[in-house]
């Protein structure tokens, strides 16, 4: 072991190293640690002096190996033949320690417990299944479970059922490793993920539609007015969209552009763009989408691809839509989203790296906010069919406007409460908020009371001691 390692992570399970390796390194990223990881049989043949060394061990049985500190994580059994079957899912209800949900717990005892010390902490709370659940998007897997749209439902989900997709249960999980740590008063520090700053904003913008008017008139948003008893609001979008048809005023869509433009301008804040170049709404050759394009990039935004309703599970697709855009923006692009949040585990992140993406920023649910994936920071996906780690990073979505308005019912006063309950959580793990907000949110005519609450929202943001930049930056960053 190098001089400078002050950490030693062991385990016994050498069938699983692959995703027992994934997850430590994945937990203990956030820790200002040098540490190695390695399976027990390879310690017991090297036959190393450990008695000034911390040790995190983990295995079914505990095993004193002669540390001066040590760590035991009783294993569950996750990692066993019945790995990627239904038998392995969690079973409910979940135990809970300290108000902490348990995906999984090990050892013998039915309750979750830690048992601490002078210099040895006990646990039976699988800390490392049930981070590795989460961010593998494991129960997507196995359940065969989806909407109308093939998506897999907020409503299916375990944080959901259980009642903790509104906390970033893996990051509570690097807090109790950390706390484990800290109290053995070894002198171990955290790292400052953000430099100066508490934590990472990225403002996104997904543009599904760049026009509202084509030459068929909004008799749906009309009748919609008037049903709900706004008959004064159906007439200003007849008469909107005649002004607009006659050039006598621009396109509402495009003020809303230059609103979020000059609202980003304004506050010094730079956000990603996602368009697309499937056709379905608007074509690659309109010249106000060029026009888009190039007003982004002048004004330090990032560029990214909003990939249509079919390429998430169709490569050749998804290469063909990004290749169009980076030839309208005249060069490569580093990420983006797919349509609808429509994604299929593992195939659409093998996708995306396979077309030579850097980043995906997919991962929230459309019925409900809050953490997909447990975690608010970037991560690495781990493919659980080729038991490999990919090169693509994930940066999960904490919010959409329409999951908040469409999906949940809510006013835009209530929407601006969950948000800055959520900004709140990911500000105290040091995390990183991903926002995406449709520039058609940005039209009172149409979605009455949503600007207001964007306005709110980037108003409290400008407050925080918050880095707020493009997806591509804050990756860079980390």
């Amino acid at each position: 072991m190098p001089e400078n390692t002050h950490l030693l992570v062991i385990y016994d399970n050498i069938d699983f190293s692959a995703p027992i390796v994934y997850t430590f390194d994945l937990l203990l990223s956030t820790y200002a640690i040098n540490y190695e990881i390695m399976p027990l049989n390879r310690l017991k043949l090297e036959n190393r002096k450990l008695d000034n060394i911390c040790v995190i061990s983990y295995g079914k049985e505990y095993t004193d190996i002669g540390a001066g500190n040590q760590i035991h994580i009783y294993a569950s059994d996750f990692y066993s033949r019945e790995y990627l079957k239904v038998n392995s899912l969690p079973i409910r209800p979940l135990n809970h320690y300290k108000g902490l949900p348990i995906i999984y717990k090990g050892g013998h005892s039915y309750d979750p417990f830690v048992i601490k010390s002078q210099a040895r902490i006990e646990t039976n709370i699988d800390i490392i299944a049930s981070s590795f659940f989460m961010v593998s998007r494991y129960e997507e897997t196995l359940n065969n479970i989806t909407d109308q749209f093939g998506r897999f439902p907020a409503t299916a989900s375990l944080a959901y059922k259980e009642g903790f997709l509104d906390r970033p249960i893996v990051n509570e999980y690097i807090e109790l490793l950390w706390d484990w740590l800290d109290g053995l008063n070894l002198g171990f520090k955290r790292k400052k993920l953000w430099g100066s700053k508490d934590f990472a904003v990225c403002l996104t913008h997904d543009m599904d539609d760049i026009t509202r008017y084509r030459s068929v008139p909004p008799l749906i948003a009309i009748k919609r007015a008037i049903v709900s008893g706004d008959v004064k609001r159906g007439w200003w979008i007849w008469t909107d969209y005649l002004k607009t048809r006659a050039h006598l005023k621009s396109d509402p869509y495009h003020d809303a552009f230059d609103y979020i433009v000059n609202l980003e301008r304004k506050y010094g804040f730079a956000s990603s763009f996602y368009f697309r170049t499937d056709g379905e709404r608007y074509s690659p050759d309109d010249p106000y989408l060029e026009e888009m394009i190039v007003r982004t990039q002048k004004n330090g935004f990032e560029l990214g691809l909003h990939s249509g309703d079919n390429a998430y599970n169709n490569r050749d697709i998804l290469a063909l839509e990004k290749e169009k855009l980076e030839t309208i923006a005249g060069g490569k692009i580093s990420g983006g989203r797919q349509h609808y949040l429509k994604w299929k585990g593992p195939a659409s992140w093998r996708d995306w790296e396979a077309v030579g993406l850097l980043y995906d920023a997919t991962l929230g649910f459309t019925d409900h906010e809050g953490f997909r994936c447990g975690i608010c920071y970037p991560f690495r996906p781990f493919d659980l069919f080729e038991n490999s780690v990919m090169s693509l990073w994930e940066v999960p979505l904490t919010v959409m406007d329409g999951t908040l308005d469409s999906y949940r019912g809510l006013t835009p006063q209530k929407s601006i409460e969950i948000i800055v309950h959520l900004l709140d959580t990911v500000e105290r793990y040091n995390g990183i908020f991903v926002f995406l907000w449709h520039n058609t949110y940005m039209c009172h005519l149409f979605t009455p009371g949503w600007n207001d609450c964007f306005d709110d929202f980037y108003h409290e943001i400008s407050t925080r001691n918050a880095t707020v930049s493009t997806i591509s930056d804050v990756i860079g960053k980390w």
